[in-house]
């Protein structure tokens, strides 16, 4: 009797190891995404890819994002910082492939990790940044060139400017 339940449970242990993704029992499906502005009383609106709102209200403002937007697709996402009388920013949320997806499913989640689970719940990646910091500029306002910060993201930067 006490060697069927052992079986048994090193059956199970096996099941559940070989069917679930690391990614997904590690990082999970969502993550969250904190945005602050100056003004305080600035609008933030979060579009996702498809260009619908899923937020649109006063900083600070975090969400739980879906890492994923669908099978080996990351999520992406525009944050929209106005108002009236300052220059608005937009700042894009991107995911990129995740270490626990690499290395965990390697060791514990297997093919079924790596090409089912965590491409199906979207675990497999980290959005990025995870913190959105926008202080938005006076309209009109000069900033001297040597005090101004520009950021682009290396995918959206011009060919010379990647290096």
């Amino acid at each position: 009797m006490r060697r069927g339940a052992l079986a048994c449970g090193v059956v199970a242990l096996v099941a559940f190891l070989g069917g679930t993704g690391c990614a997904t029992v590690i990082k999970g499906t969502r993550q969250p995404v904190s945005i602050f502005a100056t003004p305080s009383d600035a609008k933030v609106t979060v579009y996702d890819s498809s260009g619908a709102v899923l937020t649109s209200q006063a900083p600070p403002v975090t969400l739980s994002l879906p890492r994923s937007k669908g099978y080996f697709s990351p999520g992406e996402y525009r944050v929209q910082v106005e108002r009236a009388g300052y220059t608005p920013t937009v700042v894009t949320i991107s995911g990129s492939i995740n270490g626990w997806y690499i290395v965990g499913n390697f060791f514990i989640g297997g093919l079924i990790g790596w090409l089912i689970v965590d491409p199906l719940t979207g675990a497999m990646w980290d959005l990025h940044p995870t913190t959105v910091n926008a202080n938005l500029a006076k309209q009109g306002a000069v900033v001297p060139r040597e005090a101004a910060v520009r950021i682009t993201l290396k995918p959206q930067a011009s060919p010379e400017r990647r290096e």
